[in-house]
């Protein structure tokens, strides 16, 4: 081998076992850069690229040396007709762009479908010529490791958990879900290498230890994530491995091993047989993962969206444009179509159906779904008849049953996505045939022709490089400045007019309608509100409006960016416009509460005060259990002076108007309904008497209601309670008394 093939089969390696080190990228700051969805910006920006570069030295190296090109199998195929196919429902699909950019949120998309397939190809063929799967499957169980001890640290709380975690691990991931299905992936590719070395009689006692310590890490990691599929998906997996164990287990030298499968499945069945019988304990319910675990069932809240709501929704959608499907990232749009009122306690913005499955059936039609199942009958297929041992047969079937169970409640990210692409890689490289001769000539390319080949290559890739990743990090990184306080108004204004804009050469759409979506919301709750200059207000109406108007040409009958404009209409007081877009997000998702109510309350602001008790109607009928709806269409009948029709809507359901409601309250203050208000907040002392901050609220409703004594009596109460705010409440008292204090 040449100098110049052995620097780019470094190349290619490195990019290779640098990829599974990319789950510990957090793009915040520091090290690396501070990224929008850092969690998840971080880790796809560098995989993309690492594949990039990969990509780069493969093809020279393929070119060089024909041992390094690619080779068929029914996966191959199944994996090109996959991206093929997806290629096609994205160029027909509701909306081209996102389908093939996707989002920061998410970082999917058809251009991680390429650098998926890309993976595949590279990993399966290179990895295969160097006979190097053992040691990938070492570095990734390594990683793995290193992750599980993170996750210990958390729980010993030397390292904080992310907040949209709340008390469940998730290390670098920032989702513990995310972190559990890595885990997955990783405790049977441990089981797998435990298999291999096992049976080729070369695993030292040191070396049992060392993966016997990673299992316990994993294990640990994953029960702590909480994260029910992906847990029951490994005891699913170890099952499925156990029988395989105990039916083909044949031979004198694996009597044991298949006597130890029956205890396994016998251990297994009496865990879960125990575990329901003790689900009510104190002990369960005193563990938050195991109380998680036990609460499994047809009421539970999350099970419920998936069966009842989410997933018939996807079939409706999937039944709707069966042959291409919606393409990708566009569920929003079937899932706002098909919205059920019943949802009103759920995600009112689902843009996944939480199956996979289902989720390449709204993006492909049923062909790409049939497609992704297949990739797993067909990796079943190719394990079942290699040369593979019947304990790395168990592991790498426990791999494909636990991921495919555990797809069937969660969708992909990036880094699951690529430990499964290896892994149909890796069982790819199991029964791999020649491609046809006149798809790949069988000779090495001449010193001459690589010579030619390699600057075109190099600019093509690097270009591309640059174009999918440069600009799309440059907004990631001016959003989060533009959403930064330590700027001004002013400032603030001058990053987000920088982060929609394609600065950086030559410009992407990744992350736009997220900027535009933080620029409405900065707007409508941070700029109009604020007393700055009405010149730099009227500035950010123009950027908003102009810029979700732009973006609503490109995703028509998108009803989030409907609303999003009719929020920020709204909130700098240009009701009739508002009111437009809101009634066409109302008839892009009749049945939403949200968009029913946000058109309401502008109605009631312009005056409109028969159409906002029709509309608030609507939405309270959709689902009369949701309390939110009913507080706001009694509402519209106390802003118009109907206090009789009002009451008869709350007393309903609660048999008393003094209830204790924020939105109620809110109202009441707003309808200056004073006594009502006072009732509220003496009906919250009642449960917290000794509240200062509850006791000043009611002075500051008394005083507006024109009662000083009681505004005094509550502000002295104050002092009692609270005897370092005494100076305070003394002056207040003083001014009321005096007359130098009006309500």
């Amino acid at each position: 081998m040449s100098n110049y093939t052995t620097y780019l089969r470094w190349g290619v390696l490195a990019g290779i076992f640098l990829v599974l080190f990319t789950p510990f990228i957090v793009a915040g700051g520091g090290v690396f850069p501070n990224l929008f969805f850092p969690f998840i910006t971080g880790k796809a920006f560098a995989f993309r690229i690492l594949i990039e570069l990969s990509l780069l030295f493969y093809i020279l190296l393929a070119c060089a040396e024909p041992k390094y090109r690619p080779r068929a199998s029914l996966i191959m195929w199944a994996a090109v007709g996959l991206v093929v196919w997806l290629g096609i429902s994205d160029i027909t699909s509701v909306d081209p762009i996102k389908s093939f950019w996707s989002n920061f949120e998410r970082m999917d998309g058809y251009i991680t479908m390429l650098h998926l397939f890309a993976w595949f190809v590279i990993t399966g063929a290179v990895l295969t010529a160097e006979n190097m799967w053992e040691r990938f499957m070492d570095v990734s169980i390594f990683a793995s490791a290193l992750m599980g001890l993170d996750a210990v640290l958390q729980l010993m709380h030397v390292v904080a958990i992310s907040s949209q975690s709340g008390s469940r691990v998730d290390t670098t991931f920032g989702n513990a879900t995310y972190l559990a299905v890595y885990m997955l992936f990783n405790i049977f590719i441990t089981f797998f290498v435990l298999a291999r070395r096992t049976s080729v009689g070369r695993i030292s006692i040191g070396l049992q230890s060392a993966y016997g310590l990673a299992l316990v890490l994993q294990v640990i990691a994953l029960f702590y994530t909480e994260t029910r599929g992906a847990q029951l998906g490994v005891i699913g997996g170890l099952v499925v491995g156990a029988i395989w164990i105990a039916i083909f287990a044949r031979g004198g030298n694996l009597k044991t091993v298949r006597r130890w499968s029956w205890y396994v499945l016998g251990a297994l069945a009496i865990l879960v047989v125990g575990f329901i019988g003790i689900r009510d304990t104190s002990f369960v319910k005193g563990s938050g993962a195991l109380n998680r675990l036990a609460s499994i069932s047809l009421s539970d809240a999350t099970v419920q969206s998936r069966l009842l709501y989410i997933w018939p929704t996807a079939l409706k959608g999937i039944g709707e444009k069966p042959v291409t499907g919606w393409g990708q990232e566009n569920f929003n749009f079937v899932f706002n179509k098909y919205y059920q009122p019943a949802m009103y306690n759920q995600e009112q913005w689902f843009d996944r159906a939480h199956n996979q499955f289902l989720d390449f059936g709204i993006a492909g039609g049923v062909p790409a779904l049939l497609l992704y199942a297949a990739l797993f009958a067909l990796a079943a297929w190719a394990i079942w008849r290699s040369k593979l041992s019947v304990l790395e047969q168990a592991a790498l079937l426990g791999l494909l049953a636990a991921y495919g169970f555990n797809n069937l409640f969660v969708f992909d990210n990036t880094v699951s996505f690529f430990y499964f692409f290896a892994m149909l890689a890796f069982v790819h490289s199991l029964s791999r045939k020649e491609l046809p001769g006149w798809m790949f000539l069988s000779r090495p390319m001449s010193t001459q022709g690589l010579a030619i080949a390699a600057p075109v290559v190099a600019i093509m890739i690097l270009g591309s490089a640059w174009y999918f990743n440069a600009p799309a990090m440059a907004r990631a990184s001016q959003l989060v400045q533009a959403l930064g306080s330590q700027s001004t108004p002013q400032g603030n204004l001058a990053l987000f007019t920088q982060a929609l804009s394609n600065n950086s050469f030559p410009g992407n759409p990744i992350g736009h309608q997220e900027a535009v979506e933080q620029l409405s919301q900065f707007a409508a709750n941070t700029v109009q509100p604020s007393s700055i200059d009405p010149s730099a207000k009227e500035q950010y109406l123009n950027l908003a409006a102009n810029s979700l108007q732009a973006l609503m040409t490109q995703r028509k009958h998108d009803a989030r960016l409907e609303l999003f404009m009719g929020t920020v209409l709204s909130s700098f007081g240009n009701y009739p416009a508002a009111v437009t877009y809101l009634e066409q997000a109302v008839a892009d998702s009749p049945k939403k509460q949200q968009i029913l109510m946000q058109l309401g309350l502008v109605q009631i602001q312009m005056g409109d005060s028969i159409n906002a008790i029709a509309t608030m109607r609507t939405a309270f009928e959709e689902e009369q259990g949701y309390d939110t709806t009913r507080v706001l269409y009694a509402s519209a009948y106390y802003y118009v002076g109907d206090t009789k029709s009002g009451d008869k809507i709350i007393t309903d359901k609660w048999g008393t108007v003094i209830v204790d409601n924020d939105q109620l309250l809110q109202v009441f203050e707003n309808t200056k309904q004073w006594p009502r208000a006072i009732g509220i907040w003496k009906l919250r002392l009642q449960s917290d008497p000794d509240n200062a901050q509850k006791h000043l609220s009611l002075a500051q409703v008394y005083f507006a209601s024109g009662d000083k004594a009681a505004t005094i009596a509550e502000l002295q109460t104050v002092i009692k309670l609270e005897p370092s705010a005494a100076a305070q409440m003394q002056t207040v008292i003083t001014q009321i008394q005096n007359g130098t204090l009006k309500p």
